[in-house]
């Protein structure tokens, strides 16, 4: 017989209880995935307590085949970010990120590299000055959108092909582009009806979120309008993603 009992490192994405009031937990791992378990205890439990969101830890699951389920045995935390419930602007970012890996099934099914990219993301999250959390989470969200192969063409046209920006990508567009959530691509202002507008902010923050680290993605500086255009275009890729309503970027 096959041996039941499982070890991982796992990063817990969420807890629900269910209808019969037991807890469950939902966690990302390289190996397997995504993966639910049962929690049992009671609420003084040090199992039950510690296996909350945004923890990161090695976990011991016993999975019984036969019943179709999976329980957590044990839980060695590794990093806890306890620092994210001290920021609202922290902790619903942190919130987004584990919601947007649930909807996508781990983004497509790249566990390794998702689980890495979300780790960094925390770490910057949990370790840096509130103010951060709105562009690290932009270009976490730009990176998956990539990771998914959804990312759009920032050089072309959606429509007629015409080079966008200039050779060596830096400046600013080279006609004039906006973003069309219709053709969910980059225009040229000539094929575009009433899109955002990505003037050299706005492009030089998407250059950066696609070539740099997530850690220099996240210090990238911007005007209160080039986010707010750059939370509009992410923020719809990001639901598109996820085929359905984000509900934690709704309550924003």
């Amino acid at each position: 017989m096959p041996d039941r009992n499982q070890s991982f490192d796992a990063l817990f994405l969420r807890s629900r209880d269910s209808p019969a009031g037991d807890r469950i937990v939902s966690m990302l791992t390289a190996e397997e995935g995504i993966l639910d378990a049962f929690v049992f205890g009671g609420a003084r439990s040090s199992l039950r307590s510690s296996a909350s969101p945004f923890v990161f830890g090695r976990v011991l699951v016993y999975a019984d085949p036969i019943k179709h389920y999976r329980k957590l045995s044990d839980l060695t935390i590794l990093e806890s970010f306890s620092r994210l419930r001290e920021s609202y602007a922290k902790l619903w970012s942190a919130s987004v990120i584990a919601e947007l890996i649930v909807k996508t099934s781990g983004c497509g099914g790249e566990y390794g590299e998702v689980l890495e990219l979300s780790l960094q993301a925390l770490r910057i999250l949990d370790g840096s000055a509130e103010e951060i959390a709105d562009m690290a989470l932009l270009a976490y969200l730009w990176k998956t959108i990539g990771i998914m192969g959804l990312q759009p063409d920032l050089d072309h046209c959606s429509l007629c092909g015409k080079r966008l920006v200039p050779l060596d990508g830096e400046g600013s567009a080279l006609s004039g582009m906006q973003y069309s959530a219709a053709q969910e691509g980059f225009v040229c202002d000539a094929c575009g009806d009433e899109g955002i507008a990505i003037g050299e902010e706005e492009l030089r923050c998407l250059r950066g979120f696609s070539r740099d680290g997530l850690a220099d993605s996240s210090t990238l500086s911007a005007s209160d309008a080039a986010r707010s255009s750059l939370k509009g275009i992410i923020y719809f890729l990001s639901q598109k993603a996820a085929e359905g309503t984000l509900l934690t970027l709704m309550t924003q």
